[in-house]
């Protein structure tokens, strides 16, 4: 019975101080994406589709894509991440010290120490050039022909 009321007590700190993280912080961050020009779709690797302005819920703990497109524009997509965050380690209750040596236990509960990165995501979409075909134009004259002109004689040179 000592045995285990002595694990208890030892325990508690660790249950305490990684739960203030996931309090305040939550387990869920708000990705926002954004493009210019603004009206662009919006399509997450997860599923997820929304026109920009986009906002999203999404788990700290996740890694995907966000690829922004619009009629005329050239795709863009860009690989969002879960890192760890000065955020996370701020909303955590403790010491420096406190913080490092929960670190690994916090993530492996709930990932409150991380983040999205980059978050928003910020898109300046590119116009597509013309293609090929509609950027040639016609001659607007006959073309000139080339005179081939003999090359000159060298007075110097031996002929057998």
């Amino acid at each position: 019975m000592q045995r285990l009321m002595k694990s208890v007590l030892l325990s508690l700190p660790v249950v305490l101080l990684t739960s203030c993280a996931t309090i305040t912080r939550g387990s869920h961050d708000k990705l926002t994406v954004s493009s210019e020009p603004s009206g662009a779709n919006v399509v997450l690797s997860s599923g997820e589709k929304g026109v920009t302005p986009a906002k999203f819920v999404k788990s700290r703990w996740d890694n995907f894509t966000v690829t922004v497109s619009k009629a005329g524009y050239i795709p863009q997509t860009v690989n969002v991440e879960s890192k760890v965050s000065a955020a996370g380690g701020d909303a955590m209750a403790g010491t420096p010290i406190a913080r490092r040596l929960m670190r690994k236990a916090v993530n492996a509960v709930g990932g409150t120490y991380n983040s999205l990165y980059p978050n928003p995501v910020l898109v300046r979409l590119v116009l597509r050039e013309k293609s090929a075909a509609s950027s040639v134009r016609a001659p607007t004259a006959a073309p000139r022909k080339l005179e081939v002109l003999p090359a000159p004689f060298d007075s110097n040179a031996i002929i057998p």
